[in-house]
């Protein structure tokens, strides 16, 4: 199965009906029309000598186009390299590197403005486009169907091995290329599909994250599922907010950091969000305060889901029930966890001699299942590193409680040592989000000649203006978790560092305090 499989078969390529909408580039093409497209720029990489295989990065904004040019590539069986405009262009440099891309989709603007990408890409291997173009060619012109004569160049051989690869996170260290096979794309649309089935209303999915990652990602069972796909360059609160209210937006996805910025928009709660069937959040815990408090506006509608890169996006899953069912009785245990694991996989919690651990007790979280990537992209060694006795470990410590939800601790990385005692930093950040006047914290483990590290907060709050105790909530962390875990000290900053995805980067924020001692970062 290739990934324009999910449009071809899809009920609104079949019988009509829905559309892919681009707001900002004020474009509409029914399924059928994106697939002709699509079929047009295939025929063009065939012409361009691109071979099944062949590496294909997009490099742009979120568009239609960009679906089309997606499509494109799984069309000829080439390998579809996502690369994300906020990364620097450095890094993105290095992701072309590393995979040995062969052409590149870009948008013109990024092209324009970054000349090192047309030096490396010559115009045979690069190609151009902005919302409505694709290649120099008005993509309304390219609506029409292929002519016979090129639809034989495009004649399916035996579905592909290799689809796509996904750069991983890089919260750690550089990032590394996940390969996804089919049976990867296969397990994932199948098990979302089976956890988030069809909404009983005509159903609207909403791409507003990076449609290079998780929001892009997850789009692909709401398409064989027929829905209208709205798509969205960037998240501009007021804007997203009346999208989802005059579009009827059934589903979206986005990470907690963005799903904050909404709850602090001071229009949140003037929109009708009653359309909303399943508001999807994922890439990292987010504060039991602020989801009662998303509950509260948006609904009875939150999922959550746990993955990465390696093992993507549904290897648990906490539906909308387990939410309302913690505001409805006040236990709110259920929505600390990530949820029960997935239908069709295999989870478990390994000591660090990877024997598997009973519920109650914490270790490092590894998966199996066909979810699962095929290797690192040419890294083997990488790849053997996480793999042991079947399972492939995550990097993430959890712990299963009695009932079979399962609780991210931290990043193995994360821990913190503090005078012999580890230190895991997501409860603490837990409890410090409940503060109203915090937008977003990490806490760390700076050098301390005593304790060899200190456990220390760093804050960002959702009006500088306003003034925070920092001694009442250092004596709340005291009261909740002992000293031990209570931050020595919490510091103020304007803005955290974050990764293109939103993620808070604790690596750079350590970097901070533990460059001038020349140790752990």
């Amino acid at each position: 199965m290739r990934i324009i499989d999910f449009l071809e078969r899809s009920s609104s390529f079949i019988e009509g009906g829905a559309k892919f909408i681009d707001i900002d580039n004020e474009l509409s093409l029914s399924y059928q029309e994106v697939f002709n497209v699509a079929q047009h720029i295939a025929v063009q990489l065939k012409e361009k000598g691109v071979k099944e295989q062949d590496v294909i990065a997009t490099y742009a904004p979120n568009s239609v186009a960009a679906y089309c040019c997606i499509f494109a590539i799984s069309q000829i069986g080439a390998i579809w390299l996502p690369l994300n405009v906020r990364n620097t262009l450095e890094a993105n440099l290095k992701l072309l590197k590393k995979s040995d891309t062969r052409l590149l989709f870009v948008d013109s603007n990024i092209l324009a403005s970054n000349p090192e990408l047309g030096n490396q890409y010559k115009d045979d291997c690069c190609l151009s486009f902005t919302g409505k173009e694709i290649a120099k060619v008005n993509i309304e012109t390219l609506s029409d169907k292929i002519d016979q004569t090129q639809e034989e160049k495009l004649a399916k051989g035996d579905d592909p091995e290799l689809i796509s690869l996904f750069s991983t996170g890089g919260t750690t260290g550089e990032s590394k290329l996940a390969e996804w096979g089919y049976l990867t794309w296969q397990s994932m649309v199948s098990i979302q599909m089976e956890l988030m089935p069809e909404p009983d209303i005509t159903s609207t999915y909403l791409v507003s994250a990076p449609m290079t990652h998780a929001a892009g990602v997850a789009s692909f069972a709401p398409i064989l599922q027929g829905s209208n796909i709205i798509v969205m360059e960037g998240m501009i609160p007021d804007v997203l907010l009346s999208v989802i209210e005059k579009y009827k937006v059934t589903h979206l996805f986005l990470p907690p950091t963005a799903i904050y910025m909404l709850l602090a928009h001071e229009g949140v709660k003037n929109y009708d969000y009653s359309s909303l069937r399943y508001f999807w959040y994922a890439a990292a815990p987010m504060s039991v305060e602020k989801l009662k408090e998303a509950i509260d506006v948006f609904g009875p509608v939150m999922v959550q889901s746990y993955g990465q890169a390696e093992s993507p996006m549904v290897c648990t899953f906490l539906s909308a029930e387990d939410h309302a069912d913690a505001v409805a009785t006040g236990d709110f245990s259920k929505i600390r966890s990530c949820g029960k694991v997935a239908p069709q996989i295999e989870l478990t919690i390994l000591d660090d001699d990877a024997n598997i651990l009973p519920a109650g007790e914490e270790g490092e979280i590894a998966v199996k299942g066909d979810l699962l990537m095929r290797c690192y992209f040419n890294n083997p060694d990488a790849t053997n590193e996480i793999r042991v006795g079947g399972w492939q470990k995550t990097g993430d410590v959890g712990v299963f409680d009695n009932d079979g939800y399962l609780s991210i601790v931290d990043r193995k990385r994360d821990m913190i040592i503090s005078g012999g005692f580890n230190v895991y930093p997501g409860e603490i950040e837990q409890l410090i989000w409940g503060h109203p006047s915090i937008k977003d914290c990490a806490v760390i483990g700076i050098p301390n000649e005593k304790w060899g590290e200190q456990v220390t907060a760093v804050v960002e709050l959702k009006d500088p203006e306003v003034r925070l105790d920092t001694q009442e909530i250092i004596a709340l962390c005291k009261q909740k978790l002992g000293s031990v875990k209570s931050p020595k000290e919490i510091l103020i900053w304007d803005e955290l560092p974050r990764s293109p995805v939103g993620k808070v980067l604790k690596k750079e924020i350590r970097k901070y305090f533990w460059d001038k001692v020349g140790r752990k970062i």
